[in-house]
């Protein structure tokens, strides 16, 4: 697995969470695409073979732990601003672009080390 396509994989699904924002109607199901961090592809990734090579690695259970709370917060930050809950949409905001950074964070450790193995 490249974990530089990862990296950009994780930065387009954020995109795509900003672009369903604007969508008037937001069914149960686009709401557990975003909350169900099992189901992206760095969460596919992070459950398959190809993270064998990372999963006796600390920051691979770091990573798993981050990317389940950034799948979290997501779900937070889309229910604040669908119910028009400006003050807890702004809290929870950035603590998502915390926990997303902490994501990336812990991709490019896993990166690293897969570069000096």
């Amino acid at each position: 697995m490249d974990l530089a396509q990862e990296i950009e994989n994780h930065l387009e699904w954020i995109d795509s969470i900003a672009s369903l924002l604007e969508v008037e109607e937001f069914s149960d199901v686009d709401f557990e695409k975003i909350t169900d961090h099992d189901t992206c592809e760095l969460g596919h990734w992070l459950s398959s073979e190809g993270s064998e090579l990372y999963k006796s690695l600390p920051e691979f259970t770091e990573l798993i732990d981050s990317h389940a709370a950034f799948h979290k917060l997501a779900g937070e930050l889309v229910a604040a601003i669908k119910a028009g809950d400006e003050r807890t949409a702004v809290e929870v905001q950035q603590d998502f672009i915390r926990m997303s950074q902490e994501v990336v964070g812990h991709l490019q450790l896993l990166q690293q080390v897969g570069n000096n193995r």
